[in-house]
Order: structure tokens, then sequence, then C-alpha cells
């Protein structure tokens, strides 16, 4: 992951009355362990690049000096600890070995310029006035409007999303609507090649899209060229619909939008000989429906799975574990945000689809905001004992294979193997359990299958995510890295075909985790990779 201050974009961000840089957020009673995890994060408001020579943090007698230049609508994270920072978020600080010890109880957090007070925030009385109180959450700045008090301030749902916010101010527009002075058109399907720029320099683009979604894609050339895409207008780092920060130049977006929508090139490093192509289906009918679609996949993915094409059985699976790989990992407390996103009810966005019961349920309705056996948390599939017992490593914050689930009815399946039969629970009777397996409710069992399936091609034990070779079984009863039944899941998969639930979730995971579920793009796959294991 880049450091976060080094991307801000100047695509629309105007200086706020109170000053540029401001205290957005402030992680001072943490998960696990204060003295590693703690944090203070800045944002600049204004519109143009502070240099923070000069600027400081300051906690009762102990003052922290901050160095660098922090760019227009640039977050900044501050921590006490790089090693605790990461494993807490799965990304590095900005700055790390700050020296202010937050208290948990009445203390405080100032910005200052010198002997100039610029921002402060107050916890538990620290300030008078400010009773904010958080326990293993951070507080969050919601707004720009004051800082003497406490009024733009709220309480987190979670430890934090340094690098991110809901900050946002206005720099002026252009006529398209795009936030900057001019934006040059793009035609669907057809490359802006050639491409170059300087470190810092942008350049930006847009589409006018027919079909949702749109697919846009960077690719070739030299150097580094960051890609930010947001509908309806210009993206900034506190405000896209997708961001694709890889190294190099092979970015990727998948935004599910209509209308006119906003590309952004953002140069990391100066780079030159670069592709862009954004497309969207004319409205050919791929199929649909609630099922029924077995294979083929379509023209949006052929370039994703370019490599893999046209293989079959373990060359297949190799070049789909290569391609698997290239993926953003999570931390443990952010998997709660991505769940959020991915399993979001179409109906109702307040809610998240339960694996399983297939129950809507509120998202704040969830596991450690309430002791309610009937809150929903997080499912690993792939049961994380069955190979990666561990937090750091990277299937246990796998997103596709984790889904919100009744606690309860999560509890009942446990770390047990896929099966039929069983005694169905009492709770949602279309599951059932005995000692050793689990049955899902018929219309999920495809889904299931099809996880597992992602889950042995991804993990082969060959690259650096601390996870070994997963591997599906033609048993029950299993341990280690193994999970079975696989010949169940195989019938099972023919037995429910892919939705457009999971087509949508699929889009939504590539848009967080930059990678895809093969197995629902191309079912026919599984049959050519599994197949021979159960004939």
């Amino acid at each position: 992951m880049k450091p976060f201050w080094l991307l801000g974009l100047s695509l629309g961000l105007a200086a706020t009355a109170q000053g540029q840089v401001v205290i957005s957020e402030v992680l001072y009673d943490a998960p696990n362990n204060d003295s590693t995890e703690e944090f203070v994060e800045l944002y600049n408001s204004g519109c143009s690049a502070v240099d923070l020579s000069g600027y400081q943090l300051q906690d009762n007698s102990t003052s922290f000096s901050l160095s660098g230049s922090l760019p227009a609508g640039g977050y900044l994270t501050v921590a006490r600890s790089s090693s605790g920072f990461y494993n807490l978020f799965g990304s590095n600080p900005d700055i790390s070995g700050m020296t202010l010890a937050l208290g948990n109880s009445g203390d405080y957090v100032k910005l200052l310029q010198g002997t100039s007070l610029i921002d402060q925030v107050g916890w538990e009385g620290g300030l008078s006035g400010w009773s904010l109180n958080a326990s293993n959450v951070a507080i969050e700045r919601a707004a720009l409007t004051a800082t003497s008090n406490q009024d733009d301030w709220r309480v987190a749902a979670t430890a934090g999303s340094p690098g991110s916010g809901p900050l946002q101010s206005d720099c002026g527009s252009g006529d398209d609507g795009s936030g900057t002075p001019s934006a040059t058109a793009l035609a669907n399907g057809v490359a802006s090649t050639g491409l170059g720029g300087q470190s810092g320099q942008l350049q930006s683009f847009y589409i006018d899209v027919g079909n949702a979604p749109v697919t846009v894609v960077t690719s070739g050339g030299s150097g580094d060229a960051d890609l930010y895409v947001k509908a309806g207008s210009a993206p900034s780092t506190s405000s896209y619909d997708c961001r694709s920060i890889q190294s190099g130049n092979s970015e990727s977006c998948v935004v599910s939008a209509t209308g006119r929508v906003f590309v952004s090139l953002y140069g990391y490093a100066a780079y030159s000989g670069v592709s862009l192509t954004a497309s969207f289906d004319t409205g050919s009918d791929n199929g649909g429906g609630d099922g029924g679609d077995t294979g083929g996949g379509s023209s949006d993915t052929d370039s994703y799975y370019a490599s893999a094409l046209g293989k079959s059985g373990s060359a297949l699976k190799a070049a789909l574990n290569a391609i698997l790989q290239d993926a953003v990992h999570f931390s443990y407390s952010q998997v709660w945000d991505q769940l959020e996103y991915t399993d979001e009810d179409p109906n109702n966005s307040n809610n998240v689809i339960l694996l399983y019961s297939g129950r809507s349920e509120a998202k704040s309705f969830r596991a450690g905001q309430t002791n309610d056996q009937d809150a929903w948390n997080r499912e690993h599939v792939w049961a994380k004992s069955h190979g990666f017992p561990s937090s750091s490593q990277y299937a246990y914050t796998d997103i596709n294979h984790l889904r919100p689930a009744d606690v309860s009815i999560n509890s009942a399946r446990g770390n047990k193997d896929f099966d039929w039969g069983g005694t169905a629970l009492s709770e949602s009777p279309e599951n059932k359990t005995d000692s050793d397996s689990f049955e899902p409710a018929d219309a999920v069992k495809g889904d299931v299958a099809r996880m597992l399936f992602y889950m042995d091609v991804r993990y082969e034990g060959n690259d650096s995510s601390g996870v070994p070779d997963l591997t599906l079984v033609s048993s029950t009863g299993t341990s280690g890295a193994q999970l079975g039944d696989l010949c169940t899941l195989l019938q099972w998969s023919a037995q429910d075909p892919v939705s457009d639930w999971e087509r949508r979730r699929n889009e939504r995971v590539f848009e967080r985790q930059h990678n895809r579920n093969p197995f629902i793009d191309h079912p026919e796959w599984a049959q050519s990779i599994f197949g021979a294991s159960c004939n």
C-alpha cells in the first residue's frame, strides 16, 4: 500500500475558514494494545499542498514534530508503531514512532504551527466541553465547520479508516461537472494511448456510460500512475467510487453506474506510454436472472482472465492462482466495513443479507455491538482453523469467503466440513448439521461451493500470504489445511447455478479487494479443475 499522504489529488477541494490542516481521526483507546495501535490522522482541506515543517502534535507536555508535505485533499496518519498499525489495518502509517501516549480517560491532542494553535480534539472531559467517549473504536471528524468544540466530531463504528474519510470541500468546478478545468472524453472500449505525466501531475477524463457496470483499466508503459474513478463528479482521496493504487500501471476499477463517470490518472511517480480504457456493455443480452447461467463468462472479464483462457485442469488452476494473488490484504477489523458493502441488501442499504438464513439484518446489529445471538458476525466459509488460525494470514481476511451470518447459525456450523444430511436447525430449518458436517440451505449450496473452490485455487502455499496449500478433499472429518466434501460441493455447484446476487457481490469484492471469484465468472471451470477427483 502506498503512503496515503503522497496520494493527495487537487481535484476539487477548498480551504476552510478554520485553516487548511485539521485533525481528522484519533484512536486513543485501541482494541488490543494502546502503546502500539494508537494513531492520529490529519487532513488538508485546502487547495494547495502544505509543508508540515514547523507543525507538531501536542499532548499535555509532550510534543511530536511533523515533517514532509501534505497535498490538497490528502490524509496523513501518525502512529505509535508501524507494526501495530499494520496488524490492525493491513497498511503502513505515513509516520511512525509518535511519542504521544494518549490517555484513555480525559485527554486531548492539539495541532500547533510553531506556537499557534491550529486545531484540537478532546475526549472524556480532557478539554472543557468535550465529552466524546470511545472504547476500542476511533473518534472521527465528520465536518469542517468548527475547531473549537466537538460539534464536528463523532464516535466511529470501527477502530478507524486511516487514509480516507467523509471530509471534502470544493475548490471550484469546470463546465463538464468534473471539478477540474478540463477533462478528456473517452470512447467506449477505445484505448487512449501514450499517456504520460510527472510525479504529482493529474490527467482527467470522463465517459458517458449507457449500461452498468463500467470497467476502467490502465496498462503498459513505465513509471507509476494511480487510478481514481467516480460517478457524477471528479474523485478525490476522500471521495471516490473506486481507487486502484498498485505499483506500476496495471490498475483496474469496476463501477456500477450509468451516466457520466469521471476518471483521473495521478502520477505517483513520473510515467509514460500508459494506455487507459473504459468499457461497458452496449446492451446485448448476456443472460442473467436468479440463476441458470452455467458457463461462458463475458467480454468484461476476458482481459482479467487472459492468461487462463484456453487452459484446463492443472494448467488452468496454476494460471488462476497467479491471477488471484494480485489482491488487497485487509485487517480483520476492516472486514466489518467491507462486508457491509459487499453483502448490502439491494432493497435496503441499511441492511446486509446473511448467509445460510438469507435474512436481511441491520448493519449496526452486529457482534461486538450487542450480545444478541441473532446479531451477525463474520463467517469464515473455509473455517479458519483449517489452515489459517492467525489474522496475519491473508485467507483470514479474504472477503471472497467471509460472509455476514447469524451468530447462532455460525456457531452451529463451527469448523465442520460441508456435506448432506443432519438435523434441521430450529432457527433456520433449511440448514442441517450433524457431528462432522453442515448442510446449507438449497438457495446457497452453490454459493458455498464456489467460495470453497476459490479458496483451494487461490491458496497454494506458494506465495507470501502465510497460508499453506488449502485442499478440498472427498471426505468429512478433516483437519489441518483440508476441507470437504469435494464431490458434494461439485454437485451443489451444478444444482444451484450462479445467481445475480453472486455476480453483484463478485463485482463489489473486485472493487474493494481487486480480485475475483473465477467460479462465479466461469462456473464450468470447477469441473475442469476438480471433476477428475470425483469421476
